[in-house]
Parts: C-alpha cells; sequence; structure tokens
C-alpha cells in the first residue's frame, strides 16, 4: 500500500482537521489544483494552504452532509450487500506526502478485494450537474484518492435533493493519476512551497481580490503582456456583443411567430412559454426623496476595486 497514516480524525477538532489540510493537497482540493473546477482555481487553493488563518467557516451545508454521511453509508451497505467500513484517519501518499486522503469508507468486495468508498449531498439545483453522470470534480477527487489508497477502484454514493439516492463505481486511470499527480507536485513545489502564487485563471475572482483589497493610491507602467491582455478583453467584448444581438433577433423572431399565445411547442419538443406577469418594485428615487433619514439608516457601506480599461488617446 502507498498510504501513511498521519492523524486519527476522531482525535481532532474541525478547525485543527482544517489545519492538518494545509500541510498538502485533499481530494476537495484535486480539480481545482488541475484547472478542472467549475469554482475554484489553483489561486484559491493557494492562499487556502498559505493563510495564517483559517478562513474556511462550517456551513450548513457541510454540517448536513456530516450528519448525512453515517446514513449514506448505511444505505449504500443495504443496496449493494457489501462490508463498508468507516477510515477515521487521514491517510497521505507516501512517495507524494503532499498528496492527502480523508476518505468516507472502505467497502470489501465479495471477491476480497477492496474498494474505497466516497460519500456526497447535493442540493436539488445540482441535479442538473449529475444527469450526464459523475461531475469530473468528483472524478479528479476519487482518482487523487485511488492514488493516494492505492486501490484499484471506487464507489461515489450521493443523496440529491434530499431523496434521491444512486451511486457509481469508478475504476483506477493510472494515466489521470499520473497527470494529476504531476500537476501537484507542480503546485505544492512551485507554488505553495516557495509562496509564489500560480497565474490567475476564470475562476480566481475571490482570490484576486483577497490578495488585493485595496489599491494604494500609487501608479504604475505595465508590462508589454497587459496590451495583449487587454486586446484578448476587448475581442471577447466584441463577440459578446455580437452574439447578443443574435440571441436579441432570435428570440424577438421567436415572439413574432407566437403573437398572443402563452406556450408554444416546436417539431423537435422544445417547448416555448411567453407569459404574461407583473412585479412590484421599490421606486428607490421617491424613497431617498421623501424618507432620507429611513435609507440612511438602512443604507450599508460596501468597499470594492472597480476595474476599468480606457483606451489611448489618439494623436490629433
Amino acid at each position: 500500500m502507498s498510504k501513511n497514516v498521519i492523524a486519527r480524525i476522531e482525535d481532532l477538532s474541525h478547525e485543527d482537521w482544517l489545519k492538518l489540510r494545509q500541510k498538502g493537497i485533499g481530494g476537495s482540493d484535486a480539480a481545482a489544483v488541475c484547472g478542472l473546477n467549475r469554482w475554484r482555481g489553483p489561486l484559491d487553493i493557494y492562499l487556502d494552504k498559505t493563510a495564517e488563518t483559517i478562513a474556511e467557516k462550517d456551513t450548513e451545508a457541510m454540517y448536513w452532509g456530516r450528519i448525512m454521511e453515517p446514513v449514506l453509508r448505511e444505505e449504500f451497505r443495504k443496496r449493494t450487500g457489501l462490508k463498508v467500513e468507516t477510515v477515521p484517519y487521514m491517510l497521505c501518499y507516501k512517495e507524494y506526502p503532499f498528496m492527502l486522503a480523508n476518505i468516507d469508507g472502505i467497502v470489501h468486495e465479495a471477491d476480497g478485494a477492496v474498494s474505497l468508498l466516497e460519500i456526497k449531498t447535493a442540493n436539488g439545483f445540482a441535479a442538473k450537474d449529475w444527469e450526464s453522470g459523475l461531475p469530473q470534480e468528483y472524478y479528479i477527487q476519487l482518482q487523487h484518492y485511488l492514488a493516494v489508497c492505492d486501490l484499484p477502484k471506487a464507489y461515489i454514493a450521493v443523496l440529491i435533493g434530499g431523496n434521491e439516492f444512486r451511486y457509481e463505481e469508478v475504476h483506477r486511470d493510472t494515466e489521470t493519476i499520473q497527470t494529476i499527480i504531476a500537476m501537484e507536485a507542480n503546485f505544492w513545489n512551485n507554488h505553495v512551497l516557495p509562496q509564489t502564487p500560480p497565474p490567475a485563471d476564470a475562476t480566481s475572482d475571490k482570490a484576486i481580490s483577497a490578495l488585493y483589497p485595496k489599491s494604494n493610491g500609487t501608479s504604475i507602467i505595465l508590462p508589454s503582456e497587459a496590451d495583449q491582455l487587454i486586446a484578448n478583453i476587448e475581442d471577447c467584448k466584441n463577440l459578446e456583443d455580437q452574439l447578443k444581438t443574435a440571441k436579441a433577433e432570435a428570440e424577438n423572431r421567436l415572439k413574432a411567430i407566437m403573437k398572443d399565445a402563452e406556450c408554444g411547442k416546436t417539431p423537435a419538443g422544445y417547448s416555448v412559454r411567453w407569459k404574461s406577469s407583473s412585479t412590484s418594485r421599490l421606486d428607490t428615487t421617491k424613497l431617498k426623496a421623501e424618507h432620507p433619514d429611513l435609507v440612511a439608516q438602512y443604507t450599508k457601506a460596501t468597499a470594492y476595486r472597480r476595474f476599468t480599461i480606457t483606451a489611448p488617446k489618439e494623436d490629433k
């Protein structure tokens, strides 16, 4: 086996567990480090690992995920007939000790083989993420765990929307594991240890704001790379405008076809609804004019940095 036990989870507080996770890359970090997480990127994980204080808060979703874990582990056992054991340890890869694993269970197969079990809960809004199979973030997480634990197969069990239980088998993918190890090693050795932030990506909004929350009033000369980035931004804006215009035209032509009808169905099976509705909005202009003291009482100041780009002035 390639794993080492580095701590017994039951002996740790939640805060101590979070601090321990700072000492390496966990399964839930793996997809972000590899640039395959839709919500977080390498820069977010870098800030987590190098922060002096633990910023992560125990959310309701995290709390109920832990509460439901033994229930879903038992449900998996009932549905598969397989023996499942808990693993109350934080593990690491012997060869790559920065690779950590905190797995939800070990499954004993009928033929004597051993697999690992990962348990998830997902709200109803996340149901669409599972329609085409296992979300890529969880696939990378399982391959990370299979590497650390040196196992050939994993199961993932998920409760969706509180009332839909399902599970899937995921087999070890050696090529993917080699890529994960290489990317995690690069991230850990070339960014976390020397405390050199990785490049920003499309998911880095919060991380960039956390790194540089306030401007200091100075002015600098930007490198030539900035001109290329601005050119990319302008190209994207032009493309967005073109797509927005094309979308508006298609929607208006469709509305013209529907006329007064509220619903319509296409030969291909699409359903279109153009329904009359009304909404009530707060008249803030009138409220500010007639009750300025009340507005001031319920107005909250928010600090942020406004990002703008101004084109160079043309010579006359």
